[in-house]
């Protein structure tokens, strides 16, 4: 889900593209023959073809066929994250062979919007941007990239950033559930004098998103990127608030209060259920994902609670979630965007990617929603955690992320992993990370503001 392939040629040496995805198309017949992993019912309608990996995707696709007569859903699995980016890239470099709605993740969406060719549809055209009032601020901010006039999918899901702790071992070691991270640190060499053999938690070098996260909460700028700028950027690790973050890291792993691993193995799933670690500060797509990881501790009393704040003043931030875009190779570009817009419109749609999909809503009326918010989940001991997890989304702003952001996604771990496993020094480390990433970009033909 965390690891993402380039898309071809992302530099934007020569403007704007020939092609691309200013094209609009209008050939209702093209997808006829497609074939499609549900079963289509209603026969004679158009058909739109759609890739994305969501749970109960096929239910849901079901759902809406049956509430439309003028098209239908195609849809096929084919992959997901990383397998199925690879499959867009190839298409994209074929020319041929791209569903007409993908599903993509929002630290992805710039890679296929910038450079010489756009290979997803400015929606806006559509009339997507009366949409803006039905989404939260920050997942609007990502799939307009920043720019506000375009507008390159619509939002489906997101992962507001939380702490999942063990009650238990909390309460047997009399240590205080932490709400700063001055208090983490310490909540964390208590559960140690006290006897608990395990780590508070876990700092991933690799965790990618993760870290551009906690930069970003204690209000860090990493990348700076615009759909109304596509040839520019900027690259900022050298700030005073992603130095201290990274020196905070460093100094509770060299003192054994936090272990290093790496994020998403079969170990640290294992890690986060067997009691291995009291806390997880996560997205709240890993607070759905634990149910079902086997090994749980069955003792286990799990709770969910905000993430630690360095102060007052602390943001709200994210950590995932993905949309629905239309690609420039869509046989019928405007019913391939009346798909993307209204497939999560119907109440019954939006319910199973809640329940069953597991998916964390963007959408401001269910949000606010009583019936959301009074949700009780058993794994939690029935607690009503979306009363805790849906106020940090509503109040998520949005940050940028990189037309490039595979590779630097790849040189953050490299570094990360020497400041919090050998103990680089932090801000000669900082400073290499960002030449390296700045020099990476005038190499791609952006201009790097400074």
């Amino acid at each position: 889900m965390l690891s993402f392939s380039a898309c071809g040629g992302p530099g934007p040496q020569g403007g704007k593209g020939a092609g691309g995805a200013e094209q609009i198309h209008s050939d209702a017949k093209a997808n006829d023959d497609a074939k499609c992993q549900n079963t289509i019912k209603k026969k004679g309608v158009e058909k739109v073809t759609v890739w994305a990996w969501y749970p109960a995707m096929e239910k849901m696709v079901d759902r809406f066929n049956d509430q439309h007569d003028d098209v239908q859903v195609c849809w096929t699995r084919a992959g997901s994250g990383q397998t199925q980016y690879q499959k867009i890239t190839t298409a994209v470099k074929a020319k041929s062979g791209l569903a007409d709605v993908v599903q993509i993740e929002y630290d992805v969406l710039s890679q296929y919007v910038s450079g010489v060719e756009k290979h997803l549809v400015d929606l806006n055209q559509f009339g997507a941007g009366k949409l803006a009032g039905q989404y939260t601020k920050g997942v609007w901010n990502s799939v307009s990239l920043g720019g506000g006039k375009s507008i390159y999918a619509i939002p489906v899901d997101q992962g507001p950033f939380v702490m999942m702790y063990r009650k238990d071992i909390f309460d047997k070691y009399g240590v205080k559930v932490p709400t700063t991270w001055q208090e983490y640190e310490q909540a964390g060499k208590e559960l140690r004098q006290n006897g608990f053999q395990g780590h508070i938690g876990n700092y991933e070098p690799s965790g990618n998103g993760s870290n551009v996260t906690l930069i970003a909460q204690n209000k860090g700028k990493v990348y700076d990127y615009s759909a109304s700028e596509p040839d520019k950027l900027g690259v900022d690790f050298t700030s005073k608030q992603s130095q201290e973050v990274m020196e905070y890291w460093q100094k509770l792993a060299k003192e054994g209060v936090v272990t290093t691993d790496d994020a998403y193995t079969a170990e640290w799933y294992k890690k986060i259920v067997d009691g291995s670690w009291a806390t997880a500060v996560c997205a709240s797509w890993l607070v759905g994902n634990v149910r079902g990881v086997s090994g749980a501790d069955s003792s286990a009393d799990w709770k969910i609670s905000k993430a630690p704040v360095w102060d007052s003043s602390t943001p709200s931030v994210n950590f995932g979630g993905s949309s629905l875009a239309v690609t420039d190779q869509a046989k019928d570009t405007k019913k391939a965007a009346k798909v993307a817009m209204e497939f999560f419109d119907d109440p019954a749609i939006q319910q199973t990617a809640i329940t069953e999909s597991g998916l964390f809503p963007t959408w401001t009326k269910v949000l606010n929603s009583d019936r959301f918010k009074n949700m009780t989940d058993p794994f939690y001991g029935d607690q009503k955690i979306n009363e805790v997890i849906a106020p940090v989304a509503l109040a998520y702003k949005g940050y940028d992320y990189l037309p490039f952001q595979p590779y630097a996604y790849d040189e953050q771990t490299k570094v990360f992993t020497e400041i919090v496993r050998n103990g680089a020094d932090v801000p000669s480390s900082l400073r290499s990370l960002n030449k390296t990433l700045t020099d990476y970009a005038t190499q791609q033909g952006f201009t790097v503001r400074r």
